[in-house]
């Protein structure tokens, strides 16, 4: 990253009186401007931009700015002439040319009405490349490979994008066990490398791929291609939406919130968000709110092969504790997890729930606050009140009313708002339950207490 001060774009003002004076007055005639520059150095390299914001006054009119680097061909005039201001605002992009030699300095010239000048100098370093190039698809630790038994092969479709914060330089991979090793050239920030190859056997392959910047710093990926006869899968579709689960909990100890939404996002790609709990997470995916139909997991033999067969997939494992969001594609057979930012406005403050159908009164208000678990979750023991024949509901308020936690009826959505509906269910269980919230998704969950 550039080494510099924080720069704030300033627009340039015009002549429109900043100050209360203007033109030229005997009691300036000795004065030079007064000359601010945001920064007292640069640090930066070839084809890079530098904002460079300043400020020049007097009380004799500002008539020219200059900003020049000789050795670099920059001469760049602002000629205020015109505007007779006392005040003159700047902000010059800087363009660092390819060939830029450095050590160099960058003046800054201003000129008053009454003739004195002022020049700044600031001095211009070169900022070593330390930031290594980066793999921006997704490359799953295995990658599964159909082999025809039919043809006598598999082909793998390679896909590579890369970038780099200056300048990418080359690639290279290579799959030692077949002998295999190709290089790629490369120019500018981003590349996109694509490529087939073809297997002639089953077996396990292990791959490295390799990438390099112009600064000679290196990115390595490694991954083993899984070669095999192509796995029995039961027919899919192209569902409305789909639910993950947590694969090591039963959905028999819920009441609600067991199954996770996830939306549609083109055909048959869904996208959801959902948090670990534990180490070693289990996530299954079911287009229904139950595990008896089609139930989605992985391949026991290939851990990123995502594929439609109950009974013989397991469960897709999250290493890491933390929150995530998760993308899936049926069609292609994959899926991707990446780790979710804090948004900054997540409430953390204190939360209480109420609803209809608990054994403390249809939406009575409970003065108990919830328990707050960590940064975001909150848990509540409550009871299902024993014959109860109405729909079940609930939601979650902070003491002040500011913040109100609702879901749509069918309990796909949870959201903050003030009005509204709260999710529906439906239950024949009576007894104790833990309600738990977490502000940072949001989604609510209701499990029996045994």
């Amino acid at each position: 990253m550039k080494k510099l001060l924080n720069v704030v774009a300033i627009a340039i003002t015009a002549g429109t009186g900043i100050l209360a004076m203007s033109g030229c007055s005997d009691a300036y005639d000795d004065v030079a401007p007064g000359s601010y520059v945001d920064m007292e150095r640069i640090e930066t390299f070839p084809g890079d931009t530098v904002l460079i914001s300043g400020q020049v006054s007097n009380g004799s009119p500002i008539e020219k700015v200059f900003i020049d680097c000789e050795a670099w061909g920059i001469h760049h005039e602002y000629d205020r002439t015109w505007y007779h201001d006392n005040v003159f605002n700047y902000a010059f992009r800087l363009a660092v040319p390819m060939d830029a030699k450095f050590n160099q300095i960058l003046t800054i010239t201003a000129k008053s009405e009454n003739g004195n000048a002022t020049t700044r100098e600031i001095p211009i370093s070169f900022l070593p490349d330390t930031t290594a190039p980066e793999i921006t698809s997704t490359l799953n630790s295995e990658e599964g490979i159909d082999f025809d038994a039919n043809t006598g092969k598999g082909v793998w479709n390679f896909r590579l994008d890369l970038k780099d914060d200056r300048e990418l330089k080359d690639a290279s991979l290579s799959i030692p066990s077949l002998a295999f090793k190709e290089d790629f050239n490369l120019t500018g920030k981003t590349a996109t490398i694509e490529k087939s190859i073809e297997f002639h056997s089953a077996g396990s392959f292990p791959c490295d791929v390799a990438i390099t910047d112009a600064s000679g710093n290196k990115a390595q990926r490694n991954l083993t291609l899984m070669v095999m006869v192509a796995e029995t899968e039961n027919p899919i579709q192209d569902y409305p939406g789909m639910y993950l689960v947590d694969a090591s909990e039963s959905p028999d100890d819920y009441i609600d919130g067991y199954f996770v939404w996830m939306d549609r996002q083109g055909e048959y790609q869904y996208q959801g968000k959902f948090y670990a709990s534990t180490d070693n997470f289990k996530l299954l995916f079911t287009p229904e709110r139950n595990l008896d139909g089609d139930l989605y997991g992985v391949s026991p033999y290939v851990s990123s092969k995502l594929m439609n067969n109950n009974g013989y997939v397991v469960p897709a494992t999250i290493e890491k504790a933390g929150y995530y969001g998760i993308w899936i594609d049926l069609q292609a057979h994959s899926y991707s997890v990446w780790p979710l930012d804090t948004p900054a406005e997540v409430y953390t403050g204190t939360l209480r729930m109420s609803g209809t159908g608990f054994t403390f009164g249809d939406w009575g208000l409970p003065d108990e606050d919830m328990k707050k678990e960590g940064n975001y979750r909150y848990t509540y023991s409550a009871t299902l009140a024993e014959g109860y024949a109405g729909d079940y509901q609930y939601y979650f308020y902070s003491p002040d009313w500011a913040h109100i936690f609702r879901a749509d009826t069918e309990g796909k959505w949870w959201f903050e708002s003030a009005q509204g509906s709260c999710v529906i269910f439906h239950t024949q269980y009576a007894g104790n339950v833990e309600v738990s919230f977490d502000t940072f998704l949001p989604w609510a969950t209701i499990k029996k207490v045994k």
